[in-house]
């Protein structure tokens, strides 16, 4: 029996991949088709693809997603979104659920992966977090922006969790960032999907995720000095909620 379900979920695997890849295409295409365009409407047109194709990747991949606390974004607002990052389900998580339009910031290496390298190109800003002119000149980008009205969505910790704790530590770009700025940050927790990717590997198992958002932090008034504060306030909010509500963590520790 255990033969047969390791085969079974082998192929359900496959499929999944499989279907990420076409979607990574289709969304190439539609990249694409925008490419030349202000970057305001490119950002606009690849959440819209996003949203599409993320929620059908996950229809056809039998994942379920309830999301709570949406109606805290006030949808006229430039926001620092700021999630836990798990798994590689979080990326078409977050391309459906997340109803305003953004732009994420990615590391410098992935401009080097096929198609998602064109990809990020055109929705995100890249980092080289290893050069200090990297990180100032994506800071400053990302200030600009999100002054001129366009959200961002950062995973703090940098990469994907494969530590025994619910949290990697978090680089401090996400809320310096969001201080000089003077924009909300909104933490987001991803709940009860640890099991249904296994960082370590490239099996998918079916089943039903969670997202929590929290309550936006305010920045206006914050000194600079004031985001290693706001870093660790949020860290203690997103941790205390995985702990808390995650099922996966807690069917661990137990």
């Amino acid at each position: 029996m255990r033969f047969l379900k390791n085969i079974i979920n082998l192929i359900y695997s496959g499929y999944c991949i499989v279907a990420f890849f076409i979607v990574l295409f289709l969304l190439m295409l539609a990249y694409g088709a925008v490419y030349f365009m202000n970057d305001r409407t490119r950002t606009l047109a690849a959440y819209r693809a996003n949203r599409i194709l993320s929620w059908a990747w996950l229809k056809i991949c039998g994942y379920k997603l309830e999301v709570e606390g949406w109606e805290k974004i006030d949808p006229s607002r430039a926001y620092m979104f700021v999630a836990n990052h798990s798994n590689m389900l979080d990326l078409p998580i977050t391309g459906f659920f997340l109803q305003h339009y953004y732009k994420s910031l990615v590391k410098n290496e992935l401009k080097n992966v096929p198609i998602f390298g064109f990809l990020i190109k055109v929705s995100s800003v890249r980092v080289d977090r290893s050069n200090a002119e990297s990180r100032k000149r994506s800071t400053q980008i990302i200030v600009d922006k999100l002054k001129k009205g366009i959200s961002f969505l950062i995973f703090p910790e940098g990469t994907r969790n494969k530590t025994d704790k619910p949290l990697k530590s978090f680089y401090s770009g996400a809320f310096k960032t969001a201080v000089m700025a003077r924009v909300p940050v909104v933490p987001m927790v991803y709940l009860d999907h640890r099991g249904l990717q296994p960082v370590r590997g490239y099996r998918f198992y079916p089943g039903s995720i969670r997202v929590k958002i929290l309550d936006p932090v305010e920045t206006t008034g914050m000194e600079y000095e004031e985001s290693d504060a706001l870093q660790e306030k949020i860290y203690s909010q997103i941790e205390s909620t995985i702990l808390k509500e995650d099922k996966d963590w807690m069917k661990n520790r137990s």
